[in-house]
C-alpha cells in the first residue's frame, strides 16, 4: 500500500457539507494507514481539526511540492464538478490533475457529483483533463451518465461519501412532535470573478416572505416547531433570522460546528433544504426530506430516498411535507442501500494498493 496521498477538493471553508466529507475520506484513508495532506482555504484549522498536513489552497508551488512527496492524488469527494458558481470553479479543481498527471503522479476521484456541469465548454474540460486515472467513483447515476457521455473510462456507481457518516443514533422515535428542519441557502450566481471575490447574492424580500409564509403553515398543519440548521453559518445565519422573523409560530436558529452538527438533527422528522447534505444528514438520522429549487444534485437525492422524499416549492410544500412524513416507513431501508452502495468508494481507494 501507498504511504502518503494529496487530497484535492474544497477544504477549510465554513461549509459543513464539504467539511463532512473530507472528514469521512480523511478516515478512510487513515484506517488504510495513509498520510495525508491537503490544500485548505484555512490550514491552520484543517491541520488542528483533522489531523493532517496542510497549507494554503492558492499556494500551487506548494502543492506540487506535497505531489512530490507523496504516491496519489486523490481528487473528491463531492460536487467538485461544476460551472454553477462560476466561470473559475472547474479551472481550479481541475489544475490539481493537471500536475499530478504532468508529474507523474497516479490519480482517483473518490465520491464525485456531476450534475452542476450545465455547458459544453464545461463537458470539454472535464473531458480532457480526465485522462491516465485508475478508477473514479461518482455518488449517482446522472453523475455516472455524464462522464460515460464523455468516454472517460473506469467510472464506479457508488454513493455520497456522507452516507458512510458515524452517526450516533439513527430512528430515535420521538415522543412528541418534533422538529421540521430548515436549512437554506442564498442563491448562487455565476460569476466572472473567483467565488472567494466580489459581492455574495442575497434572497429578494418576496422570496423571503413566500418561504416564511410556507414554513408558517407547514408547522401549523403538522404541529412541528421550526429549526433553522445553518451548513455555512457565514452565509446562512443571516439568512435564516430573516426568514424566522417573519413566522408567526415560535422558531430557533442553530449554527452549528461539524461536532455539533449531527445533534441539531435530533428529533427532526422533517427537513426542507436547499442544501445536498443537509438532506443527507436528516435522512440519516430517520427524517424525511423536502428539497426546495435550488441545484441539480438535489435532484438525485430525491429518487434515492424513495417516498419519503420529494422535490417542492413554496406553494405546496403543505402537502409535500405531510406526503413524504407518511412514507419515512421506507426511509430506513433506502439508507442502508446507499450505505451500501457509498462503501464501493472503498473501491477506488483499493486501486492505490497496487501503485507501490
Amino acid at each position: 500500500m501507498i504511504d502518503r496521498a494529496v487530497i484535492g477538493a474544497w477544504v477549510g471553508s465554513s461549509n459543513l457539507g464539504d467539511e463532512l466529507i473530507f472528514s469521512i475520506l480523511v478516515r478512510l484513508l487513515k484506517e488504510k494507514g495513509l498520510e495525508v495532506a491537503v490544500p485548505s482555504v484555512n490550514p491552520i484549522k484543517t491541520s488542528e481539526n483533522f489531523d493532517v498536513d496542510s497549507f494554503s489552497h492558492i499556494n500551487f508551488f506548494e502543492f506540487k511540492k506535497q505531489l512530490n512527496r507523496s504516491d496519489a492524488l486523490v481528487f473528491g469527494g463531492g460536487g467538485l464538478l461544476q460551472d454553477e458558481t462560476g466561470v473559475w470553479n472547474l479551472p481550479y479543481h481541475l489544475s490539481r490533475i493537471s500536475s499530478a498527471r504532468k508529474q507523474g503522479v497516479p490519480w482517483v476521484g473518490i465520491g464525485l457529483g456531476a450534475s452542476g456541469l450545465t455547458g459544453k465548454r464545461a463537458l470539454k474540460q472535464v473531458s480532457n483533463k480526465f485522462k491516465d486515472h485508475l478508477g473514479v467513483s461518482v455518488r449517482d447515476e446522472t453523475s455516472a451518465q455524464i462522464l460515460e457521455s464523455l468516454e472517460i473510462p473506469n467510472v464506479v456507481r457508488a454513493a455520497d461519501l456522507g452516507w458512510l457518516w458515524n452517526v450516533s443514533n439513527t430512528f430515535e422515535p420521538v415522543s412528541s412532535p418534533g422538529f421540521l428542519g430548515v436549512s437554506l441557502r442564498n442563491p448562487q450566481t455565476a460569476r466572472l470573478l473567483p467565488a472567494a471575490i466580489g459581492p455574495k447574492a442575497s434572497m429578494q424580500e418576496r422570496e423571503i416572505m413566500n418561504i416564511a409564509e410556507s414554513i408558517n403553515a407547514v408547522a401549523i398543519s403538522t404541529g412541528l416547531s421550526v429549526r433553522f440548521i445553518s451548513f455555512n453559518k457565514d452565509e446562512d445565519a443571516q439568512l435564516h433570522q430573516r426568514i424566522a422573523d417573519k413566522l408567526g409560530v415560535d422558531s430557533e436558529v442553530l449554527n452549528p460546528d461539524l461536532e455539533t452538527l449531527e445533534q441539531c438533527f435530533n428529533g427532526v422528522e422533517a427537513i426542507v433544504t436547499m442544501r445536498y447534505h443537509a438532506g443527507l444528514i436528516g435522512a440519516l438520522k430517520g427524517a424525511a426530506v423536502v428539497c426546495l429549487p435550488f441545484s441539480k444534485k438535489l435532484d438525485s437525492l430525491v429518487p434515492s430516498l424513495g417516498t419519503a422524499a420529494s422535490k417542492a416549492d413554496t406553494h405546496n410544500l403543505v402537502s409535500v411535507v405531510k406526503s413524504v412524513l407518511s412514507g419515512r416507513s421506507e426511509l430506513n431501508e433506502h439508507v442502508e442501500n446507499l450505505q451500501t452502495s457509498s462503501q464501493r468508494n472503498m473501491e477506488i481507494i483499493e486501486l492505490l494498493d497496487g501503485i507501490k
